[in-house]
């Protein structure tokens, strides 16, 4: 801790809280520091680290420039004096509309319910700043995306109260880190009994790192929980439009209608263009809400919180470009995501390591745990660090707040000659260490998840329902077809070996069926 070098009262030249915020370890911050310090550039650099760690949109920078560099885009009088803190209305009313259209909104959003701030981490602060007091508590299902916990408790003071999602397909579940009601009740139940003042729920839609979506049910089921508890519910749904498979759809909060949300007033929607549109260091996040008061505390509080003037009508006017957000941009983003996931996973599926296979996000949540020396997170760390040391970054499970060492988030959201050498890198580590399992908690035979991917090396149209994450009847059935066609239990047990092992049982139950005969 900083000391001033005079005697006498306080030592500190800077205050515990600000001293606390230089003392964090944070795994992800860490690991996006090395990037920086020894980035990678196939050309000038090829010895350096291949940031596969950090979430954000390569694959369409060159799209972006190129538009930013087409248009006559003039400074006006408004871009340079000050503005509704809400947000100028130009952008305000072009998200209104933009949301409204690809989310498929059951209604019109209206313009006067967008706050528009400086990314969506700031969005997540200022709804931490006024939902609760210091000291209160947001519930969040974990793995989570690592920032969370700084957003709410860096300056607002609001603790993360964390419930654990299992990889292991439990009573109840259809998929691996399902969030459940049931969950949800049990965690709201231990918070009361450590005395923790629950004031909201914080989910991400489509999930980072899971790359999971909510179903209408899920939505409406998670609502409900938070209406019968009075808490707000916070849905982040800033990877919307990362959808890169055509037969899979997201379905946003904006799909109910007002007259359908159990409790409007508590329900707030963010949204950035850091993920969708490549625009991380633009820095211009929103919130929708239905509750006029907190629109109105922060006509008075964004002024520390605001995004430039000319930004937002740049913005503004990119989002009113429909030529090029629908024709050009979408497609061509989810169909390079596609092609990029497809390179990860089929890296992964050769050496048979197994993944979440979904069809939204720019990562893939994938299972090192049988490449671990123990089932430990200082394990966790040392295999990251003999990634990092093969010059290739991916976030390790204790970034998120997982429970489990050993899951990583890999980014594929990168140009495919990057992902490519990424997975070399990353392969060659695995393949120096082994195939075989460390320690006894190592996923094999039944303990693997049900909906991971079952690394068949089949491409087919049941490969690729299993590859989905689909949850549905079908889906888990088309599941299971998979993983019974590619096991070796029908072989071993065949009926002739089973009428050898158990002659009693048959012949009672061949003296049954004679008997039913007659």
């Amino acid at each position: 801790m900083a000391t001033s070098s005079h005697s006498g009262g306080d030592e500190r030249l800077l205050s515990e809280r600000a001293c606390g915020i230089s003392g964090a370890d944070n795994a992800m911050t860490n690991g996006f520091i090395r990037c920086l310090e020894d980035p990678y550039d196939p050309e000038k650099r090829p010895q350096g680290i291949i940031n596969m760690g950090v979430s954000e949109n390569y694959v369409m920078h060159d799209v972006m420039k190129d538009w930013f560099n087409s248009i006559n885009f003039q400074w006006e009088n408004s871009m340079i004096t000050y503005n509704n803190y809400l947000g100028v209305y130009e952008l305000r009313e072009a998200l209104a509309e933009f949301l409204t259209e690809h989310t498929k909104a059951a209604e019109p959003l209206n313009p006067e319910q967008v706050i528009v701030m400086n990314g969506g981490d700031t969005c997540m602060e200022a709804l931490g700043f006024c939902l609760a007091e210091p000291n209160d508590a947001i519930l969040c299902p974990t793995p989570y995306y690592g920032a969370i916990k700084a957003n709410f408790g860096m300056r607002a003071q609001v603790n993360i109260f964390p419930f654990h999602l299992s990889s292991q397909v439990g009573p109840g579940d259809t998929s691996p880190f399902q969030l459940t009601i049931a969950k949800l009740e049990a965690a709201l139940k231990e918070a009361k009994e450590q005395n923790v003042n629950i004031r909201a729920l914080i989910v991400v839609n489509p999930h980072n790192p899971t790359g999971d979506m909510l179903t209408k049910q899920q939505i409406q089921d998670i609502l409900m929980f938070c209406k019968r508890h009075s808490l707000h519910v916070i849905m982040d749904e800033v990877y919307m439009l990362t959808v890169f498979n055509k037969d899979v759809e997201h379905f946003s909060v904006f799909r109910l209608k007002m007259s359908e949300l159990p409790d409007p007033q508590r329900t707030h929607f963010i949204y950035s263009f850091s993920k969708d549109f490549s625009l991380s260091a633009l820095r211009v996040g929103c919130i929708y809400t239905w509750n006029q008061e907190l629109i109105e505390i922060c006509k008075y509080m964004l002024c520390f919180q605001q995004s430039a003037a000319y930004i937002q009508y740049l913005l503004a006017k990119m989002l009113r470009d429909k030529d090029f957000v629908c024709k050009k941009y979408l497609p061509t983003c989810q169909q390079k995501l596609s092609e990029s996931h497809q390179c990860v996973t089929d890296s992964l599926d050769e050496f048979n390591i197994p993944y979440l296979c979904r069809s939204a996000g720019l990562f893939v949540w994938a299972d090192f745990r049988k490449y671990l020396s123990t089932n430990t997170f200082e394990a966790e760390k040392e295999l990251l660090e003999r990634f990092l040391a093969n010059k290739v970054y991916i976030t390790p499970s204790v970034a998120f707040y997982g429970n489990e060492p050993g899951w990583f988030r890999i980014i594929f959201s990168r140009n495919q000659q990057d992902v490519k050498k990424g997975m070399e890198r990353i392969t060659e580590v695995i393949r120096a260490i082994g195939s075989q399992p460390h320690h006894e908690g190592a996923v094999n035979g039944a303990a693997q998840p049900l909906a991971l991917n079952g690394s068949t090396g089949d491409k087919g149209a049941d490969a690729a329902v299993v590859k989905t994450g689909d949850s549905s009847l079908e889906g888990l059935l088309s599941q299971l077809h998979v993983q019974i066609k590619d096991s070796d239990w029908l072989k071993e047990n065949t009926t002739d070996q089973w009428k050898s092992t158990n002659p009693e049982t048959f012949k009672a139950f061949m003296q049954e069926i004679d008997g039913g005969d007659k």
